[in-house]
């Protein structure tokens, strides 16, 4: 039988998880669970492979495995656990760069939360109020941490992929654009799913840069608060529209329907923030790009007040094996 906790206790829970983020961040940094990848390592000689003071290490390692992040064995080295694995800077469906963009000092989303204050202070975003510019700006400006933040975005896409590729029937659109795909993870789960469709990958030269080469489909550069020049059955936006505030969507979403045919669709992949008092990750995230940029996450009542605005109708919301909804929208 479970034993239940108090209200102080779930209080302090809740103020010590930022210890546990530390840790796994660290860990992360370290690359320890790659050094662990070929099976258990005595501390000293992790410490030497990463670096660190060995008693030291062994703490981390300690309160860690508390968690489920790594485990000792019987002579007292440390492995992997299938928790631990997850962090593995190579491994499919791994969370190594999620954790490095989120949580390393210095990092982008680490940095962001520091304006957490300010953002509820002023309503305008944390990490600008502390850089003096936008995150976009400043990973523009380190190419390491774009680098980092495409390297997150493909992971998600290895679970969340899937999910977005099997939920509706991609067929039946001959070519399907993913505008603003990144280095074209998303795309290419799609085009592996339905074998006769053919894609179009739109997003910023120096992002696009990235992608590895596929022969299913074109890349094409450009600035989408500019024009999106490219012809479809099928336009895809996933995870673009919470970046941003509902005046630059409407102004992206516009280009986006002067781009379109009359029987083009419009796939919005997002997560849709329930009503009720129940923990939802979406909140949670809604905070972050409250910290983070100008945007939001939005009701299922939010996002078809904002398409609709911008000369779209809601014609169905299909649900997906993840976090996200597919809501489709067709031109008014």
């Amino acid at each position: 039988m479970s034993q239940q906790i108090s209200a102080e206790e779930q209080v302090l829970g809740i103020v010590t998880n930022h210890w546990q983020a530390h840790g796994v961040g660290l860990a992360a940094k370290l690359e320890l669970a790659d050094h662990l990848a070929d099976g258990p390592l005595a501390v000293e000689e992790l410490a030497k492979r990463s670096r660190t003071h060995a008693p030291s290490l062994y703490r981390m390692l300690r309160a860690l495995e508390s968690t489920g992040i790594f485990a000792s064995t019987e002579n007292g080295s440390f492995e992997n656990t299938p928790a631990s694995d997850c962090l593995r800077r190579n491994k499919p469906g791994s969370n190594w760069a999620w954790v490095r963009f989120t949580l390393c000092p210095g990092a982008p989303v680490y940095e962001g939360w520091r304006g957490l204050p300010l953002a509820v202070e002023t309503g305008e975003p944390g990490f600008d109020q502390l850089h003096g510019k936008s995150n976009w700006e400043n990973m523009q400006a380190n190419p390491e941490a774009y680098s980092i933040f495409n390297l997150a975005m493909r992971d998600l896409a290895a679970t969340i992929g899937p999910a977005v590729a099997s939920a509706i029937d991609w067929s039946r659109y001959n070519v399907i654009a993913d505008i603003g795909g990144g280095i074209g993870s998303q795309l290419s789960e799609i085009l592996a799913a339905h074998p006769n469709t053919r894609g179009i990958l739109f997003d910023l030269p120096h992002v696009v840069a990235e992608a590895p080469k596929n022969e299913r489909f074109d890349v094409v550069a450009g600035d989408f608060f500019a024009s999106i020049p490219v012809e479809a059955d099928a336009y895809v936006l996933r995870w673009v529209l919470h970046d941003w505030s509902d005046q630059e969507c409407i102004r992206l979403l516009r280009n986006v329907r002067e781009a379109m045919q009359p029987k083009a669709r419009l796939m919005i992949v997002e997560s849709i923030i329930p009503g009720g008092s129940q923990f939802d990750m979406g909140k949670w995230m809604d905070l972050n790009m409250m910290v983070m940029a100008t945007g939001k996450e939005r009701t299922e009542a939010e996002f078809a007040a904002l398409l609709k605005n911008a000369g779209f109708e809601l014609m169905s919301i299909e649900p997906t094996a993840s976090p996200l909804s597919i809501l489709v929208f067709e031109p008014a």
